[in-house]
């Protein structure tokens, strides 16, 4: 008795067909393996490119970071210096103090906005720089009118006709300042300069009351170059760390 393999054999046509059917699901197979290869492909595709787009995206993220955070810091350093050296030139001339307050309003303005973008390590010296630009404020606001006054006192050159009353009050002023540098309690002796110096400048009419008044409250201090310098050496430590934290947060320095 034949079984089923010798009578396919035997049969051309029942072959014919089964080989033409194998053919047909051997195609099909093949399209689904074929099929299944290429989504999955797809998918992994898919997936880099997301991945790609979203490494792009933090890049471009970082980059515009970067880029505000350099210009902010490069405006309040610009800044800083530029109200510095207002505070610097109040010393020797009028006119500086509006807009070294104007600079000084925008300085914290700029502090604020770099509060929100610049890393910790920047912001520390941010504020190490406001700290001494306001103090180099308040230094200039309270002895640079003084300051002045005094030039204006020393340029006053013999055969002037104020010249004997401002080499009086000159050494009036010296007087004074160094009775209440000795600190002895002595206010006789104090009030008794402090009344000198008010009378021979008094005899002086090219000083304006506010002169007079500033040159006498500022003889009751110590010189004020000593201050200055510290507080020059502070602000130029503060700006030169910025800068160095501020290269250092933006990459400048990296090869």
């Amino acid at each position: 008795m034949d079984t089923s393999l010798d009578m396919i054999k035997n049969n051309p046509e029942v072959f014919a067909a089964l080989v033409a059917a194998l053919g047909i699901a051997g195609g099909i197979l093949g399209n689904w393996i074929s099929a299944k290869v290429q989504a999955t492909g797809g998918r992994a595709q898919a997936a880099a490119a997301v991945d790609a787009a979203r490494i792009a995206t933090e890049a471009q993220r970082m980059a515009a970071l970067r880029e505000d955070r350099k210009i902010q810091i490069a405006a309040f350093i610009r800044l800083a210096r530029e109200v510095l050296t207002h505070t610097e030139f109040m010393f020797v001339e009028e006119g500086r103090l509006e807009p070294a307050k104007t600079g000084w309003e925008e300085l914290m303005q700029l502090e604020g906005q770099l509060e929100l973008v610049a890393p910790d390590s920047v912001l520390d010296q941010v504020r190490r720089v406001v700290e001494a630009v306001g103090k180099s404020m308040e230094l200039a606001i309270l002895r640079a009118p003084a300051a002045r006054a005094r030039r204006k006192l020393s340029r006053v050159h013999p055969g002037d006709s104020a010249y004997e009353a401002a080499h009086r009050a000159w050494n009036c002023l010296e007087e004074l300042r160094e009775a209440y540098a000795a600190g002895d309690g002595n206010t006789g002796e104090q009030n008794a300069f402090h009344s000198a110096a008010v009378s021979a400048l008094a005899d002086i009419e090219t000083f304006t009351a506010a002169e007079r008044q500033a040159l006498v409250f500022d003889a009751t201090l110590p010189p004020a170059d000593e201050a200055q310098n510290e507080i020059a050496t502070l602000r130029n430590t503060a700006v030169r760390n910025l800068v160095a934290y501020a290269r250092v947060a933006l990459g400048a320095d990296e090869s």
